[in-house]
């Protein structure tokens, strides 16, 4: 169980972004907004952290690693697969999370179970992709269960008379639903899904996240630790440097983050404005330049069929092209969408402790899912999906399947779904392999991090929940 209480440090004088009169930061951003508020731009973090320095040994040592399947990922909700993923009653597919693994299967048409994906008999691995069929049948001897967990039959059970109907079942994990997604706790006495989910039922309420399916999905294996590949996406301090053709027209310096702790639940919020340049921007870079890019990225990968907007360079712009967003949402997908400003322009990314990230945002409806190696602490999966809405009237489409990436091989190459995205991801994933070499290389008085007050608090604050996990074996 995840601890309920830290230490909060809320009340600190924190310098709360950068910007100015024409590159406002986020707040002045969502008080301009042209649409009435909505509890994601109204809702402020209740929380600040305060942990400025985190030690390198526990992004690489196996021993912090196998404290964490033992203390974290045995006993947090994870968010597992999207219920569009198993859409056919008998369908399943596996959830491995370092040595940890699960099946996912549909019992009913709105029925979910989730069984340990080791075989009772000698622990053979039930599910390693995809099927469908009436029973789970190991591959090793043909032990047989129902879709329900409940034992079916085994060859020559006469030797086995220690395995009963009454105690051959599957090991069930708990299994909860929320948006369309599906998540998974091993822990039988953790608090419900909601309230690991604390404000993101709330502010995701108008999205929609259950009308849409996944339109493109990879999966890389990522040279590095799992919360080194997490933390990267954690702040926008990297923009600058990591992402710097993006500087004229993302606000990374005047990004807002906010932390929410709801009982054992925390999430966080790191809020990065579009269609507005940077504080590190050339002083020419202009706000109707910003927005005209913004639509050009944006139109072509979302919307190419519908005409690029004619702005008014006199007006407000960001109204201007969110309400060109709206109109192209509308001819695309059938549907009006009222959302504000900040949300159709904006990259809000909400995190759920441990490892998940849910984009609120249109330009950019991804997830995220960060999951350590079987083995090797120094190892880590990176998973995105893009969720697209579905049109009115349409059905469902298929859920894409994963396409893996190698450490070598480039998500632009191997999934061009992602458009630019791709090219992003990859100048991200760059980096991780020279932070984890890094870390070992550091002096042995140094061997740790100096983390931002404000634009890395994400970071700090995942570290102090890790922190108590890891120290209290009661939890």
């Amino acid at each position: 169980m995840i601890p309920t209480t830290l230490k909060n440090a809320a009340g600190r004088q924190l310098q709360r972004g950068y910007g100015n009169e024409h590159r406002p930061v986020v707040k002045t951003l969502w008080e301009r907004d042209s649409r009435p508020a909505e509890p994601a731009t109204l809702a402020v973090g209740d929380f600040e952290p305060d942990r400025p320095h985190v030690d390198f040994a526990r992004y690489y040592e196996r021993s912090f690693m196998d404290k964490e399947i033992e203390r974290v990922w045995s006993r947090s909700w994870l968010y597992a697969a999207r219920e569009e993923d198993i859409p056919e009653v008998g369908d399943r597919v596996p959830f491995d999370c370092g040595p940890l693994s699960f099946v996912l299967v549909r019992t009913e048409a709105d029925a979910f179970k989730a069984f340990y994906n080791s075989c009772p008999h000698r622990g053979t691995r039930l599910c390693n992709e995809h099927q469908n069929a009436a029973t789970i049948r190991c591959p090793y001897h043909g032990w047989e269960w129902h879709t329900s967990g409940k034992l079916k039959g085994i060859p020559s059970h006469w030797d086995f008379p220690e395995i009963t109907p009454l105690n051959g079942g599957l090991r069930e994990a708990r299994i909860e639903s929320w948006g369309g997604f599906l998540f998974i706790n091993a822990d039988a006495d953790a608090p419900p899904l909601v309230e690991a989910l604390s404000v993101m039922p709330e502010h995701f309420a108008k999205f929609g996240l259950d009308n849409r399916y996944t339109a493109a999905r990879f999966r890389k294996l990522v040279k590095a630790n799992w919360k080194v590949a997490q933390e990267a996406f954690m702040e926008s301090y990297h923009v600058y440097a990591t992402h710097p053709q993006g500087v004229p027209y993302n606000g990374d310096s005047q990004t807002q983050y906010d932390l929410w702790e709801t009982g054992t639940g925390h999430v966080a919020r790191q809020t990065t404005p579009s269609a507005v340049p940077s504080m590190h921007a050339p002083s020419e870079a202009s706000a109707i330049e910003a927005a005209q890019v913004y639509a050009m990225v944006t139109g072509g990968w979302h919307y190419p069929e519908f005409p690029q907007p004619e702005l008014d360079p006199q007006g407000d712009v960001r109204a201007q092209i969110g309400e060109w967003h709206r109109q192209a949402y509308q001819a695309t997908y059938g549907r009006e969408r009222h959302a504000t400003d900040g949300v159709m322009l904006d990259s809000l990314l909400y995190f759920m402790f441990p490892h998940a990230v849910f984009w609120l945002a249109e330009s950019l409806p991804f997830t995220y899912q960060f999951t350590p190696h079987p083995s090797d602490p120094e190892l880590s999966f990176f998973e995105v999906r893009l969720l697209r809405p579905i049109a009115e009237g349409a059905p469902r489409p298929p859920s894409s399947p994963a396409v893996e990436v190698g450490p070598e091989e480039r998500i632009e190459d191997k999934v061009p779904a992602f458009g630019l995205l791709g090219t992003i991801f990859d100048q991200d994933m760059t980096n991780m392999p020279l932070i984890q070499r890094g870390m070992h290389a550091a002096p042995a008085d140094r061997a740790f991090s100096t983390l931002g007050k404000y634009q890395e608090m994400i970071i700090q604050h995942w570290n102090e929940v890790l922190d108590a996990l890891m120290a209290d074996p009661a939890t």
